[in-house]
């Protein structure tokens, strides 16, 4: 403020009414900061003009009183929301000693662990297969009987379907037959006539066994999410999915 104004009605509260009420002090001016004036000297300052223009409030206004009010508010809040915090604390404190409880014993050989989750990945992906899984499906078939039921009923009834003959008439294995004789008659039949018609016969058999490789294959992609599933219920898988990822691609 400028010099000669009366501060008397702020200081008390009567302009501005605040619940904690104003404490008025009296900094250094931009020339005090360029004379260099110390604080220590800025506070003396203070005191007497304080002392001598507001006698009666000088005990409630200045620098040190300012000071001494803000670390007694600052000690309430503190004392007030301090044992919130405690107990906020102690909350996640206890939540995270119990979430690196769960994570087991610190791991001392890598390899070794690891070497112990593909192990069991294995074994549980050979136990599937055999049927000897401890979660078997029972709403459908699944693992080595889905397998077995691909081979038996789904590619066996297609090579039931298949005549050994169809595409062959007998004029084409006589002829097959005699240009496998040359210009001698043979008492027997030539091999090499024999392998060329079952090649040509057997060549049918492709589509509808690579037919069956494909769903013996979409299987087995089945019995792993099987198991990728299963071993987000094993806790050392679970600590661990970054190294079982791979095993479920």
């Amino acid at each position: 403020m400028d010099a000669g104004t009366d501060a008397m009605d702020v200081l008390m509260g009567r302009v501005i009414p605040v619940k904690l009420g104003l404490i008025g002090v009296v900094n250094r001016s931009q020339l005090d900061i360029n004379n260099k004036k110390s604080v220590a000297d800025a506070i003396r300052d203070e005191h007497a003009f304080l002392q001598k223009k507001y006698p009666s409030l000088a005990n409630r206004n200045g620098t040190k009183y300012l000071a001494r009010t803000l670390n007694r508010l600052l000690m309430h809040h503190i004392r007030d929301c301090l044992p919130e915090l405690k107990t906020r604390i102690n909350v996640l404190a206890a939540q995270y000693q119990s979430l690196l409880s769960s994570y087991g014993e610190p791991v001392e050989d890598q390899s070794a662990t690891l070497l112990q989750l593909i192990t069991k990945f294995a074994t549980e992906y050979c136990n599937t297969i055999e049927g000897t899984a401890k979660y078997i499906e029972t709403a459908e078939l699944c693992g080595g009987a889905r397998i077995c039921y691909i081979f038996h009923e789904t590619f066996g009834r297609t090579l039931e379907s298949v005549d050994p003959l169809g595409g062959l008439s007998t004029i084409d294995i006589l002829t097959a037959i005699r240009n496998a004789t040359g210009p001698r008659p043979s008492l027997f039949v030539p091999e090499i006539s024999f392998e060329l018609l079952v090649k040509k016969q057997v060549k049918r058999l492709e589509e509808p066994s690579l037919r069956c490789v494909e769903l013996v294959h979409e299987e087995m992609q089945r019995i792993i999410q099987h198991c990728s599933n299963y071993s987000t219920q094993c806790r050392s898988c679970r600590d661990f999915p970054s190294c079982m990822r791979p095993l479920w691609k």
